[in-house]
């Protein structure tokens, strides 16, 4: 009895020190590598958009296979870009909003707040959390998370939206939920390395 005591003990000490090594990297400037949970992984900046815009991404997203993404993404419309992990098990997708004259001068936040009320209007089952802003270079990024469900389990997810000169990006991260604690942390510090060409 005394033992299952002390590996108990054992295992909150390592979890309240993972969760300091977390609370201290999130305060820490990015530089050519970011932990993820226990993990430090280099990163290289990744150009979009024939160089439009980039941002820094682990070395562990690669391209999407173009028959694995039709599997995944069944619609026409699936994101123009899909880097994803060994397993598929952590994507990030960056796609372009069309933008109407209305919208060239746009806030970014506002248009994040519409889409988040159109998607509670559709998927009722989604649970929400939350939503903000983070400065990149002095861009503003808009994002917002949530919770979805699917047949084999439940999804985090992280859309993020960014203006460049002539477009409007729209981004998405997700993974499967049980490891959202040891990626929110780390996308919303990767949102900080975009940078949009002039």
């Amino acid at each position: 009895m005394v033992m299952k005591e002390a590996d108990y003990a054992d295992r909150i000490i390592l979890a309240l020190r993972a969760k300091y090594q977390s609370k201290q990297e999130e305060s820490k400037p990015l530089s050519e590598d970011l932990m993820i949970g226990s993990n430090r992984i280099p990163l290289h900046r990744e150009k979009l958009f024939e160089g439009e815009c980039s941002v820094m991404l682990p070395e562990t997203l690669r391209d999407m296979e173009y028959l694995d993404s039709m599997v995944k993404y069944r619609n026409q419309n699936r994101p123009k870009i899909i880097k994803t992990d060994i397993n598929r098990d952590a994507t990030i997708t960056f796609d372009l909003l069309p933008i109407t004259d209305r919208e060239e001068s746009a806030d970014v936040t506002v248009k994040m707040d519409e889409i988040r009320d159109n998607m509670k209007k559709v998927w009722k089952q989604n649970v929400f959390y939350d939503k903000g802003e983070v400065q990149a270079n002095g861009l503003v990024v808009a994002w917002m998370d949530f919770r979805t469900f699917c047949i084999d389990g439940s999804l985090y997810s992280m859309l993020f939206i960014f203006q460049t000169e002539t477009q409007m990006v729209l981004g998405n991260f997700h993974c499967s939920f049980p490891k959202y604690d040891i990626w929110k942390p780390a996308i919303l510090k990767i949102l900080t390395t975009i940078q949009v060409s002039e």
